[in-house]
């Protein structure tokens, strides 16, 4: 784990709507930042591993971090890509678990606020939109993966990609000319975790995307060209 950046850690800018520091007050996101260690971590340093004793959260400040976990037969899969403003580690602390259930892993140079879990919740004694703000996420972090669930038997593997790679687009894309670049490198493998569907599936949806005019993509690297296409496909029509 790194040192801490020579540059003003400050909570008060725009958070990515959604995130977790998106939903507190000004005053509470202060009081979060000033309590927190401030922790940076190189492109090969874990922030948490699986299995590893876990004591305390993780608020992002910048950068993107990919968590993943384990089958029994050693198989990692990515479960979900979190990004500025988004909190790690929650679920440990709100089920009292001593040991992490995921690994996340930076893509990137990742930097981050550090609680512990004690800490955290002596602070959301006196801010409780802190606690609230948690719960609700946790709770569309549920959500989200029962509606993934539910249309992995509903929606054809090109559907499922196309909103993802719509999600993707909101949430680590910038405008670039000719179209929208995610800001993260994900691997077929990576993307097929994502739409719980097969590499062979997600390759073939993702030539179709590219003779359609909608998808450009290289190695790691993708760019949407049509959203207006795409999100015709994500509507199943």
């Amino acid at each position: 784990m790194g040192e801490a950046e020579a540059v003003p850690w400050t909570a008060d800018r725009t958070w990515p709507a959604g995130s977790y520091l998106s939903q507190l007050s000004g005053e509470s996101r202060r009081a979060l930042v000033d309590a927190g260690a401030q922790v940076s971590y190189g492109p090969d340093e874990l922030l948490f591993r699986e299995g590893d004793p876990a004591s305390y959260l993780l608020v992002i400040r910048t950068g993107l971090a990919k968590v993943t976990a384990s089958s029994e037969s050693g198989q990692e899969t990515l479960l979900a890509i979190r990004c500025p403003g988004d909190v790690i580690g929650e679920l440990s602390a709100l089920e009292k678990t001593p040991l992490r259930s995921a690994t996340v892993a930076p893509a990137g140079q990742v930097t981050a606020w550090r609680l512990s879990h004690r800490a955290f919740f002596r602070l959301a004694e006196d801010h409780p939109d802190l606690g609230a703000a948690l719960f609700r996420v946790v709770t569309a972090k549920l959500r989200s993966a029962t509606v993934a669930r539910v249309e992995v038997h509903t929606y054809s593997v090109r559907v499922r990609l196309a909103r993802v790679l719509l999600s993707l687009a909101d949430s680590l894309g910038h405008p670039q000319e000719g179209g929208t670049v995610l800001d993260v490198a994900l691997s077929q493998a990576e993307l097929a975790a994502l739409v719980s569907a097969s590499p062979v599936s997600v390759a073939r949806a993702l030539r179709e995307f590219r003779r359609a005019g909608m998808l450009e993509s290289g190695y790691r690297q993708l760019k949407l060209r049509d959203r207006a296409a795409l999100t015709e496909v994500a509507q199943g029509t």
